[in-house]
């Protein structure tokens, strides 16, 4: 076991590995899909704050846990790094919006389109905003999870499994924690289902892979935090009204 790593280590990692996975596996979308029709506003309300309170106590007891051991905030990735791998992937991701939003699919106009949004969505309708109330706690939330997740799956599991590296080539040693953590974050999302838990981990992968070219958590905070903003933006548009749709009530 390595030295450097103590009993709050392990705890939060166990959280991350098994409680987190857990929790949104057997209580993802329970207490949403419970829900009257009436009472659901309220429910989903109360599930956005939950999750980013959650998400921030943890976060914090990281950064507690940072400043009592002493530790480089490097090793977490919060030290900005101005580098030629930060300048491609912000002018890369620049490109990137421009194209969508000239091809009409940053912000889907038409029915058919936002169509094809609740196909693919329908089955986790009951957690998507729909009011403008919802829509802003959703955003709330998009930023926490942004900032937040970034910092416990890329920057404290990269760190923490990387620690154990004298169990596989040492060289090879961020490679593996990124791929354990990417597998641990998709899991992270078992309400969305098999295919949403292996969506999530593909992306979980992707931010990885941005973490180390840039060398910092920033970017991939930034690209998080736009994905959610722009699937709670999305979805406020396609399921806006909903409560007026028959398929909300069922």
């Amino acid at each position: 076991m390595p030295a450097s790593l103590g009993w709050f280590d392990h705890t939060v990692f166990l959280a991350l590995a098994v409680l987190f996975p857990v929790r949104a596996a057997v209580f993802g979308l329970r207490p949403l899909q419970r829900a009257s029709v009436e009472d659901l506003p309220r429910v989903k309300l109360a599930v956005y704050r939950r999750a980013i309170a959650l998400q921030w106590l943890f976060a914090a007891g990281i950064a507690a846990l940072w400043l009592a051991a002493a530790r480089p905030w490097s090793a977490l990735g919060l030290v900005p790094r101005l580098t030629g791998g930060l300048t491609g992937v912000v002018l890369g991701l620049a490109i990137f919006l421009a194209l969508l939003a000239r091809q009409g699919r940053l912000v889907p106009a038409d029915d058919s389109a936002l169509e094809r949004v609740r196909e693919r969505t329908r089955h986790l309708e009951r957690m998507l905003p729909t009011t403008r109330g919802e829509r802003s706690w959703f955003f709330a939330l998009a930023l926490t999870a942004g900032t937040c997740e970034e910092v416990l799956y890329r920057g404290y599991a990269i760190w923490y499994l990387a620690a154990w590296s004298w169990l596989y080539v040492p060289h090879h040693a961020f490679l593996a924690a990124a791929v354990v953590s990417s597998l641990i974050f998709g899991s992270g999302h078992a309400y969305q289902g098999v295919r949403g838990v292996l969506l999530t981990a593909v992306v979980g992968g992707f931010l990885a892979t941005v973490y180390a070219i840039t060398g910092s958590l920033f970017a991939g905070m930034l690209i998080h935090a736009l994905m959610d903003l722009h699937a709670g933006y999305v979805s406020h548009l396609a399921y806006r009204g909903a409560s007026d749709h028959p398929r909300s009530a069922a």
